[in-house]
């Protein structure tokens, strides 16, 4: 239906009349609290600015874009949301709040934050997610005020545009990756192109929309082995180029996929290769265009012939133009201390050495410090590695640091071992000496190795010896595990199952491994309190995990497992995950986990799954893998915090994870809200730590 400007403007006067009758109420009684929330407001009425004894107002989820001036009357607030809102640009007006503690900020359209808000002295938490900013740069709002005010102070002394960006090519091996660069270098195609290994990163100038622009292209290696490894480089924020063999049947979804976990809402083009050999080859767009909102354009191009090279290239510059991280203003500071890092022939540096650089530099506070190389890492400049122990590599090359990690994994000899890998092993894997900068001495073997362990490429088998799942057998071996009558539990990823996550999984639970019964997509546990056993394996093809656990607490090892493959999960971008039930008497059938606990919680007791023509009770499915007391809760909080650990007891935790509502199970834990509350608070202890 065509939109009605009339109908609109009348409900907007119901709306606004509404509210002018809540603020009068409000008036009159004084009230220090305002909920004005959810009442689709597109201008804000003055008179609101009138209830100066206001310590508190809510004003999300409506359609505002600016605020009044008059807005600097509220002096007693201390409480402010304006999040999920259209508001570009905060007024100078809000800075002299100057009780405010708390400003939600989230969801809107602020590009820029005026410095003045450094003046809010009480001010504790700013919350700024999902902003297009630039001043201050996004990673630096979303560490907090402390931060922000660093580099407002910072800015006073000099600034500079950053006028650089990330620009990353994806796909298979030998789909023409390498000769796309290049070509825009205007470099001669090679029929006979060596295939990358690792991660080739070339520097482009290039002059756009006015102003010279450097780009840095990080052309990957699309061999399967080191997909899983991806994931440590691929950043948002960035421009993506899915390079597609037009002479292949190609996993166009696979890729962009990758591209929604861990580059976010980042944009991609996306160039068929290879046109000469295959002229029909093509994609269904439309599909595409509609599930993928962050394609840009699709290119049809011979990297062999340059047939289509130049669009393409005038294309990409122009949507350069547009990425986030264009045009993002750097106190000048840090970029006397980037120039430095860049210029440097080595491929990392102690954390005493980066601080010295800092230092000279006039970056004197260590908030400051952490937030540049965080910057860093985004751009690509360098990459630092958080929570790490080996602080006497505090900035690495990430050509040096993947080349060692591919050589690894692709190495004859961890084939022949199966896996196994022995620190002295590495000197026959990795060069010792060699020309440039790309050499392996013995001292950094072992750091190499627990990088690999923090990458949860590897867990350690022994004091010298880690074991690298993804280089596992493929066949399983032969076991011993009762399946029939064991707790059954299942997680599904109806669009994709990253690599990485199963692997990842062997590592986080290797300590449980039984008598070394694992091979690539399977793994038998056994928990080392209780003797509950578990089986868990990967189904690739069907895009699943499928669990398996039987013994004493079954249940408790159930919920502890969850929390391994919850924080894993947890670590990308829009991953669609569904915990499933298997039928006890049908597994091949399985019921949404959430949705049973709806169904408990709304009182429908039976529940009948898809293609099935049985229903079932739901209490008795929920049941098999509910927690049946707050007693078995408080033993997985142990399992996983450990027992010291204040920030998970169960008093600070339960009012969290308990349903509220009575259901027909009595009553019902969130047990997904109590993995989010636990990983969100190791995460905050982590941060407090690193300070």
């Amino acid at each position: 239906m065509p939109h009605n400007p009339t109908n609109n403007t009348g409900t907007q006067a119901m709306t606004n009349e509404r509210v002018l009758k809540v603020i009068e109420r409000a008036k009159a009684s004084g009230t220090t609290r305002l909920d004005l929330s959810n009442k689709e407001l597109t201008t804000l009425p003055t008179e609101i600015c009138e209830l100066t004894n206001l310590t508190w107002l809510a004003l999300s989820h409506n359609r505002l874009t600016t605020l009044p001036p008059e807005i600097c009357q509220l002096t007693n607030l201390a409480y402010l949301s304006l999040s999920d809102n259209h508001i570009r640009e905060l007024p100078l007006a809000i800075c002299q709040l100057s009780n405010l503690v708390w400003l939600s900020l989230s969801r809107n359209q602020l590009a820029t934050l005026p410095s003045e808000i450094c003046h809010l002295s009480k001010l504790k938490e700013l919350h700024l997610t999902d902003n297009p900013l630039s001043a201050p740069p996004y990673e630096i709002a979303q560490q907090g005020i402390d931060a922000i005010r660093e580099y407002f102070a910072e800015l006073e002394k000099s600034t500079q545009p950053l006028n650089e960006v990330k620009v990353l090519l994806i796909g298979d091996g030998a789909a023409g990756k390498t000769s796309l660069v290049k070509q825009l270098f205007g470099q001669p195609f090679d029929k006979d192109e060596d295939t990358t290994h690792g991660i080739s990163i070339r520097g482009w100038e290039q002059k756009v929309g006015g102003r010279q622009i450097r780009i840095n292209i990080w052309d990957f290696g699309g061999q399967e082995t080191q997909h899983a490894t991806h994931q440590f480089f691929l950043s948002k924020r960035s421009l993506y180029v899915l390079v597609l063999d037009g002479r292949k049947d190609e996993r166009t979804e696979y890729w962009l996929r990758h591209v929604e976990a861990f580059g976010g809402s980042s944009p991609v083009l996306i160039v068929l290769n290879k046109m000469d050999s295959n002229p029909s080859f093509d994609l269904n767009r439309p599909f595409l265009l509609e599930k993928y909102p962050g394609i840009r354009e699709f290119f049809r191009i011979s990297c062999k012939s340059g047939k289509g090279v130049p669009q393409f290239k005038e294309e990409l510059l122009a949507e350069l133009n547009k990425v986030e991280m264009i045009g993002t203003i750097w106190p000048g500071s840090w970029f006397a201390v980037k120039r430095r890092l860049e210029v440097m022939d080595r491929p990392y540096i102690s954390a005493a050495e980066y601080g010295g650089i800092c230092q000279e530099a006039g970056i004197t506070e260590e908030q400051g410090r952490e937030t540049l190389v965080d910057f860093l890492h985004d751009l690509g400049v360098a990459v630092h590695f958080k929570d790490f122990i080996l602080n006497a590599m505090h900035v690495l090359d990430p050509v040096w640091v993947t080349e060692a990690v591919y050589k690894i994994i692709t190495a004859e000899k961890m084939a022949d071992k199966q896996g196994c890998l022995h620190l002295n092993d590495l000197g026959a894997i990795l060069p010792d000496c060699c020309q440039g900068k790309h050499c392996f001495p013995p001292a950094t073997h072992p750091f190499i190795l627990r990088l690999m362990e923090k990458f949860e490429l590897c867990y350690p088998v022994s004091t010298d010896a880690v074991l690298i799942p993804q280089l596992l057998p493929v066949s399983e071996p032969e076991f011993t595990f009762a399946q029939d009558g064991s707790l059954r539990f299942a997680l599904h990823y109806p669009d994709f199952l990253p690599p990485s996550v199963f692997p990842r999984f062997m590592v986080k639970a290797h300590r449980d491994i039984k008598a070394e019964t694992c091979w690539r997509t399977g793994v038998l546990l056994e928990d080392q309190r209780s003797g509950a056993q578990a089986l868990v394996k990967a189904d690739v093809e069907a895009r699943r995990i499928n669990i398996w656990v039987n013994g004493e607490q079954c249940r408790e090892y159930l919920h502890y497992l969850r929390y391994l493959l919850a924080d894993i999960n947890s670590g990308f971008e829009k991953l669609s995950i569904s915990e499933r039930v298997p039928m006890p008497d049908d597994p091949q059938r399985t019921a949404d986990y959430q949705t049973l606990r709806k169904c408990a919680e709304r009182g429908i007791e039976r529940y009948m799954p898809d293609g099935s023509d049985k229903d079932y009770s739901v209490y008795e499915l929920l049941g098999l893998v509910q927690p049946k007391d707050a007693d078995e809760l408080t033993e997985l909080m142990r399992k996983v915090g450990g027992k010291d650990d204040e920030q998970l007891s169960p008093v600070g935790l339960l009012n969290d994870i308990v349903e509220p509502k009575i259901t027909i199970l009595g009553i019902t834990f969130n047990l997904k809200g109590f993995f989010e509350k636990v990983l969100a608070r190791q995460k905050q202890k982590q941060q407090q730590a690193r300070r």
